[in-house]
């Protein structure tokens, strides 16, 4: 049987993405809590800290969010690469318009993955609606992201939940935390792991 390498060398990307590029993104916006965003202030310099805290928050949350739109791209863009090299050549084509969670269930499949164990597959859609979520800020993926994933909304207090549903900007509302973006990381490093059936194979990086 000819070698695969290709799983390998995905999740070694994956790594490399999230050790290189993410992380130390992320130490550099660190997220504050305890900051008041309504209601009166003491001082006008305690009004100044709160609402630097607060900017600096939403720019941290954007670039998670950012960041879990790029991870999503990454890995489709790398499931729909391994797929084409394991089916018949008439079928190459059409796997770009294969929907991304068929496909990732379709692959398991093909290949005897166990994409339950750990919850690999569920977490993946999960990345996917957040990935089109982000992408276009409305839509079927965000209602469906909202009632798979409501722990991704963490509503400082009640005045801005009622702004966000107003305003319908309740894709701005998401506030992923650095938990959440190591679970999808561990989900798709875990798929290549799985898929990569050469000698040495790590199914889960430790992160």
């Amino acid at each position: 049987m000819p070698q695969d390498l290709l799983p390998r060398i995905f999740q070694a990307d994956l790594h490399r993405f999230y050790t290189r590029v993410v992380l130390p993104a992320l130490d550099n916006l660190p997220l504050h809590t305890g900051v008041k965003i309504s209601g009166p202030a003491a001082s006008t310099a305690e009004f100044l800290d709160h609402a630097h805290m607060h900017t600096s928050n939403m720019l941290a949350f954007e670039a998670r969010r950012s960041f879990a739109l790029t991870l999503d791209g990454l890995f489709e863009r790398q499931l729909r690469i391994w797929a084409r090299i394991h089916v018949p050549e008439d079928r190459r084509a059409g796997i770009a318009t294969v929907e991304i969670n068929k496909l990732v269930r379709g692959t398991g499949l093909r290949h005897g993955l166990d994409l339950e164990t750990g919850q690999v597959r569920a977490t993946i859609e999960e990345l996917h609606l957040l990935g089109n979520a982000v992408r276009h800020g409305d839509g079927g993926s965000l209602t469906k992201l909202r009632d798979r994933a409501p722990h991704l909304w963490r509503y400082a207090d009640n005045t801005v939940a009622a702004k966000s549903e107003e305003h319908a900007i309740l894709s701005e509302g998401i506030q992923l935390s650095d938990r959440d973006f190591a679970r999808y990381v561990r989900a798709v490093t875990r798929f290549w792991g799985l898929a990569d059936r050469e000698p040495g194979a790590v199914v889960d990086v430790p992160y």
